[in-house]
């Protein structure tokens, strides 16, 4: 019987040190992102310079800092910069707001990339149009 007891404790010692992962005291597991989101409202009128409104959320598995960059499609990313995370309505969420102030004519695709201790996550690809028909100088 003392073999038997010996032997389980054991075996499941060794079965939680064999399963790998990522463990960290207390259960809490890394930080890492879950997902981003985008969006950008366009300015409404043809005059410029305008502008337009920038708001992102990143999703975590807790509070702390989230590094991202915007990316602009067919130019790339801009500089990596830092947000922090906070715990929103029970959940972890950094939220990011710009506005963009609009000189120039533009039709250009943006997101947000975004990571934690994984990989990067992405948004969707997001439209920011202003025609500038009517320039107003600045």
């Amino acid at each position: 019987m003392k073999k038997f007891i010996l032997a389980a404790a054991l075996a499941a010692i060794s079965t939680g040190a064999m399963a790998g992962g990522n463990f960290q005291q207390g259960g809490s597991g890394p930080f890492d992102v879950k997902s981003a989101m985008l969006a950008i409202k366009s300015p409404a009128t043809n005059a410029c310079p305008a502008n337009a409104k920038m708001k992102a959320w990143i999703y975590t598995t807790k509070a702390g800092p989230v590094r991202y960059m915007m990316i602009r499609h067919g130019q790339g990313a801009g500089p990596i910069q830092t947000v922090m995370a906070k715990k929103i309505n029970g959940k972890y969420v950094a939220e990011i707001s710009r506005t963009l102030s609009i000189h120039h004519k533009i039709d250009a695709k943006y997101r947000i990339a975004a990571r934690g201790a994984g990989d990067y996550r992405f948004s969707n690809w997001v439209p920011l149009k202003a025609n500038c028909t009517i320039p107003l100088g600045g």
